[in-house]
């Protein structure tokens, strides 16, 4: 008898898989690895579970499931090396000159996706989709995608969360403690901060309308001319929910609307592979630890300046502690023994390894969650966008030291060094937030991938959109209620103003009368 039942609930398990199985769009058109890392995780997660998905981006993913498909995006590679190659020459320029750079680039991005041979295939065909994934990293012109496939479209951010990531679900962003990316500040911030937060914003949203919402609406425009809606009606109306890179025990709380989730770790495994023999055993044979060094996928490390490059070598020498560095070429010959280099490294399972004491990052966002994550104090060396601002909240909470690219000496990075590694509170704060980060309800993968299915099965879930959505500006703000009611005090105010100047008038011109009414 039980078999029976087991039997009827495991088809009734297959057929709702069956069901529930739907043609699936991701979009990651950021040619750099670690965005695509993200995307192509939660695809590759959604394949497995039954969908039929189609990836659109610059990179392939070696060995995909069956039902897993690519599109390639032709980018203009020649442009972003050049971008890449030149970000520690870059480091000190002003947080405006990045963000003009950032926009280009962005521009950039959004146009040859969008005029990339099997993209524009794809678009011809008769090719159907139940659901977009889109990477929104400000190519608003690729909303158009769920335009023209007449369907919902969820949104993705590699990183924390933006203004201009907010307006397309209504999530409110207090200036007084929410900080811009570009900025390192943190949510504790003091009047003159708070000042420059709120200039800062408007600032960027006066670029943003100059530099990249017309060049997006002409993309737009050029690719989808026979949108119903404009890409306005899109920004406000066409997403259904944001998964966000991020979660309050790696930053801080702020408020969410109900269709903006959390799942930051989820690229993160939570078995670790094993680790390659040369690395393993480096790792296992080295009697103090290991220091593991890596600065991202996009920087690289042989185009730091000879002066900084003899500070690192210098400082990483004198360290007990043995070192693995992820280094882009041949050009570095060091002693074996002491150092490790490879230009592709497991991170993620070196960092799961017990004897690695300390990480030497960049500060990018991926990288600070799998150090917390494994619970690895770090040294951060942050370059440009938002690893300024990871670094700052990682010193807040004391788990990392920041060191300044402009001023890299072997004496500052030693120095920190020292510090994180002979002072226990790094290792114990960070042990402490990897705890926070752990404790969730499921998985950040097992939710990312509920609230996808989610919005499949509820036809784009129109009644988790936020109704700040249908109003402006000054609707939103209730500007207009509170110059009513500022209208109507002032009002009352002059009328009562001019009451008393007419009594007193009236009073200063017949005293005689009065005296009299007093004799009577």
């Amino acid at each position: 008898m039980f078999s029976i039942v087991y039997r009827v609930l495991l088809l009734s398990v297959f057929n709702w898989n069956a069901l529930e199985a739907a043609k699936i769009l991701g979009v990651f058109p950021t040619p750099s690895k670690s965005h695509w890392i993200l995307g192509s995780s939660l695809l590759k997660e959604l394949a497995l579970e039954g969908h039929e998905v189609t990836d659109m981006s610059p990179f392939k993913l070696s060995e995909p499931p069956a039902n897993y498909h690519h599109v390639e995006i032709k980018v203009q590679m020649e442009f972003f090396n050049d971008l890449l190659d030149n970000l520690f020459k870059n480091h000190d320029k002003n947080p405006v000159q990045k963000m003009i750079e950032m926009y280009r680039a962005i521009n950039n991005v959004s146009n040859s996706t969008l005029r990339s041979p099997e993209v524009q295939a794809l678009l011809r065909s008769n090719q159907q989709f139940d659901l977009v994934i889109l990477e929104i990293f400000l190519d608003h012109a690729l909303l158009g995608f769920a335009e023209h496939f007449k369907c919902p479209i969820i949104g993705t951010t590699t990183h924390g969360v933006l203004d201009w990531i907010n307006l397309l679900v209504g999530t409110p962003q207090p200036l007084s403690y929410v900080p811009h990316v570009h900025l390192h500040f943190t949510d504790r911030m003091n009047y003159w901060q708070r000042l420059a937060n709120v200039l800062f914003n408007l600032l960027d949203k006066t670029l943003l309308s100059i530099l990249v919402d017309p060049v997006q609406d002409q993309l737009y425009q050029e690719a989808f001319p026979n949108a119903k809606r404009s890409l306005d009606e899109l920004r406000k109306h066409a997403v259904s929910l944001v998964l966000v890179n991020s979660h309050f025990s790696l930053s801080f709380p702020r408020p969410y609307v109900p269709n903006m989730i959390e799942i930051g770790g989820f690229h993160v495994n939570r078995k670790a592979n094993p680790l390659p023999s040369n690395i393993r055993n480096f790792i296992d044979n080295s009697t103090h630890g290991v220091v593991y060094f890596s600065l991202g996928t996009n920087l690289k490390p042989s185009k730091i300046e000879q002066e900084k490059r003899d500070a690192i070598l210098k400082a990483l020498s004198k360290l007990k502690q043995t070192v693995i560095w992820k280094w882009d070429d041949e050009s570095l010959v060091l002693d074996k023994n002491k150092f490790l280099l490879a230009k592709w490294l497991p991170q993620d399972d070196i960092l799961a390894h017990p004897n690695v004491k300390l990480f030497i990052t960049h500060g990018g966002l991926l990288s600070c969650t799998e150090s917390i994550h494994h619970g690895k104090p770090v040294v951060g060396i942050p370059i440009f966008a938002d690893q300024l601002l990871n670094m700052a909240r990682a010193e807040l909470a004391g788990w990392g030291v920041g060191v300044s690219f402009g001023n890299l000496t072997e004496e500052s990075l030693s120095l920190a060094l020292n510090e994180v590694l002979n002072n226990e509170k790094y290792a114990n704060n960070v042990q402490t937030i990897s705890k926070r980060l752990r404790d969730q309800p499921l998985l950040p993968m097992d939710l990312a991938k509920y609230w996808v299915n989610y919005v499949l099965r509820h036809d784009g879930a129109e009644h988790i959109k936020s109704s700040a959505q249908y109003l402006n500006f000054i609707e939103y703000n209730n500007l207009d209620v509170y110059f009513s009611i500022a209208a109507l005090c002032g009002l009352v105010l002059t009328l009562t103003l001019k009451l008393i100047c007419v009594v007193f008038m009236c009073l200063k011109r017949n005293p005689s009368q009065l005296r009299k009414k007093k004799m009577d």
